[in-house]
């Protein structure tokens, strides 16, 4: 059950995130080209909206093995070479994840603290969380993907 309210909370919170910023932008251009009337926190809440959708949506597509790559040249390799690539490839993908988005995206957050939207005056604190989270979320779905195409049969199509 957990495992399963996990597994759905990037898509929930991207697709919330989305439906909220079409919505909004939508609505502005109505209020503002129809009655004259621009709403003025919707470009800040969109905003927002958009940085969340970005980060967390990185894990949706984490999660689905979804990333553009190109590989056709890593899988004309011999199978050491090949293993070797996706090897570098992995680490390579766990220091971004880690190193920037966690610890440097929780520096970023931390800095934060005196920081507020012009409008609302919504700390940065809630929109710059998403580089964190969307990094932990992403380290844990890209573990699941690699451990995924570890159990795959050589030469079978997907994994990374």
């Amino acid at each position: 059950m957990i495992m399963k309210w996990f597994n759905a909370i990037d898509d929930v919170i991207a697709t919330v995130a989305l439906a909220v910023i079409i919505l909004l932008t939508g609505s502005n251009v109505f209020f503002r080209f129809v009655l004259n009337n621009p709403i003025a926190w919707a470009e800040e809440i969109a905003i927002g909206l958009f940085i969340w959708l970005v980060f967390i949506g990185i894990s949706s597509a984490m999660k689905r093995d979804s990333h553009v790559g190109v590989d056709y040249f890593v899988n004309k390799m011999p199978e050491p070479l090949r293993i070797t690539c996706s090897i570098i490839r992995a680490a390579a993908i766990y220091f971004v994840l880690i190193y920037i988005f966690i610890f440097l995206g929780s520096e970023l957050t931390a800095q934060a603290t005196s920081k507020v939207t012009p409008v609302l005056g919504i700390s940065y604190q809630f929109i710059n969380i998403a580089v964190p989270l969307g990094g932990l979320l992403t380290a844990i779905q890209f573990t699941r993907v690699l451990v995924r195409s570890f159990k795959q049969k050589p030469g079978q199509e997907g994994g990374s």
